[in-house]
């Protein structure tokens, strides 16, 4: 992005967090955004995404959630490309299904959903991430936007394990395990609007919708 780019942009942003916050927070909270969003890591997500991310955080510092959903819907429209945003992210260790949840946070603090959204996806996340660091041995796991029109986020997770067993008990809830193993995807299937899974003993690959 050249400076004249960034200028505009910035005047931009200053703007719509004008309606919401003094000139001197906007300020503030933009020159925060900026410093921070980097920190974020999270591949194959644009630096837009990412500073609407950290605004949005700076803004719910000020203003109710209410508020901080409209401004960033706004915020999200003017910044808007044709190409969603988009996360890949590997998981391998423990420390990859936290990472993955605050992915997942992210995305929807830059698109505005409201706070029951963003827990249902953490939920949904953090249980396909589980499943794959702790009975597949890793496997990678994607968090984008829906596309055709309809505004949701898409998940999708894939791993080369041995598959599921009773995968037909577990989602008609009938399988138990001390383990836990199932209960993952069948609490998925229950929160998503839009739910499919492939699993044989090349791996599993699950695909879920969740629609605002």
């Amino acid at each position: 992005m050249s400076e004249q780019d960034r200028e505009l942009e910035d005047r931009t942003l200053l703007t719509v967090l004008g309606r919401y916050v003094s000139p001197t927070r906007a300020q503030s909270i933009l020159v925060r955004a900026r410093r921070d969003s980097p920190a974020l890591g999270l591949r194959g997500a644009t630096p837009v995404t990412q500073l609407l991310a950290r605004l949005a955080e700076g803004l719910r510092m000020f203003v109710g959630e209410a508020d901080t959903r409209a401004a960033v819907t706004e915020l999200t429209r003017l910044t808007a490309t044709n190409k969603a945003d988009s996360v890949e992210l590997e998981l391998r260790v423990e420390s990859d299904i936290a990472r993955a949840r605050l992915a997942a946070r992210d995305m929807c603090l830059a698109l505005g959903t409201s706070a029951l959204v963003i827990q249902k996806l953490a939920t949904i996340v953090s249980e396909l991430a589980r499943n794959i660091v702790s009975y597949a041995g890793g496997g990678q796991l994607s968090i984008r936007q829906c596309g055709g029109g309809r505004r949701g986020v898409r998940i999708e997770a894939r791993d080369q394990g041995g598959g599921i067993p009773n995968l037909e008990e577990i989602l008609g809830g009938r399988y138990k395990s001390r383990s836990g193993l199932g209960l993952g995807i069948l609490g998925t299937k229950r929160l998503a609007d839009k739910f499919a899974i492939e699993t044989g003993p090349g791996g599993t690959r699950v695909e879920v919708e969740v629609h605002f």
